[in-house]
């Protein structure tokens, strides 16, 4: 497993790749740079990168080792997305307590905040829960992902009415999770909008999936 520590050892290092960066050049070497692919829409979610190639290591990077380096770079094409959509709040897509305790942290969150401090939109962490602890999605068909997240989710009555809300997730395949919790929201928070947003998309799926807009 990649170090966490590496950046804080290391700082001068591409947060993809790990090669020698020397100060005051661009944080990701060319290489990952042009590797580096964005993807604006899956079924009609917006998106920011592709998951896949220098896309899916940055994530990997942030979501599993706590690489604040690899946050910093994802964070911009994030940001240049959200400043397109006309939204007021932020709400990330919460992880169960008991996934939150197995990986330490809780990524969506940690970005959603990030988002915020940037945008100076506030963030919204108490409106949506997860009610329970779904068995991952991976390998499961689109038909079977909807059943495994259907109910999953509890919004707190009437917290986003009248407002434009964005549903922030880290990575969308079929768009079962997403879809659940802004289904919930839409029944429950009561926002004049909810629109989800996803970091990174698996381009795979793009004949795939589920419409959520």
């Amino acid at each position: 497993m990649r170090s966490s520590l590496l950046e804080l050892l290391a700082p001068s290092v591409c947060p993809a790749c790990d090669s020698p960066r020397r100060p005051g050049t661009p944080r990701l070497c060319d290489l990952c740079r042009s590797q580096l692919v964005p993807l604006r829409l899956l079924r009609g979610v917006p998106t920011a990168l592709a998951y896949e190639g220098t896309g899916a290591e940055l994530v990997q990077r942030f979501k599993f080792d706590g690489r604040r380096d690899a946050l910093c770079v994802l964070l911009e094409p994030l940001i240049e997305r959200v400043a397109e959509l006309r939204v007021d709040s932020i709400v990330p897509l919460p992880r169960h307590p008991e996934r939150v305790r197995e990986l330490g942290r809780d990524p969506v969150y940690e970005l959603a905040r990030a988002l915020t401090k940037r945008t100076r939109l506030p963030l919204e962490s108490g409106v949506l829960r997860r009610t329970r602890a779904t068995p991952p999605q991976t390998g499961l068909s689109p038909r079977a992902r909807r059943t495994n997240v259907a109910g999953s989710f509890a919004a707190r009555p009437g917290t986003l009415e009248g407002r434009r809300a964005l549903l922030l997730d880290d990575v969308i395949t079929t768009g079962a999770t997403l879809a659940a919790a802004a289904s919930e929201l839409r029944r429950m928070a009561k926002p004049h909008t909810v629109l989800p947003l996803a970091l990174a998309g698996t381009p795979a799926l793009l004949s795939g999936g589920l419409a959520l807009l």
